[in-house]
């Protein structure tokens, strides 16, 4: 058989791209489970608090009070 054979090069290529599918399909699995994963770790946090918080206005410098009628 001569280096020019055209089945050597087939059967070369075939096995590298065989391991190159191989190579993508785990890192496909790895990132969907990763997304899964992170998904369930947002879900279980918890939810932040609906009403006005104390301070929410965020031009509202530290030494300001919050009540505008109070006076100290």
């Amino acid at each position: 058989m001569s280096e020019h054979d055209p089945h050597l090069v087939l059967a070369a290529g075939s096995s590298a791209s065989l391991f190159l599918i191989l190579v993508g399909v785990v890192l496909v699995a790895g990132l969907l489970t990763a997304f899964w994963v992170g998904s369930r770790r947002t879900r279980r946090q918890p939810k932040p608090p609906q009403g006005p918080q104390p301070r929410s206005d965020s031009w509202q410098p530290p030494d300001t009070p919050t009540d505008p009628d109070r006076h100290d």
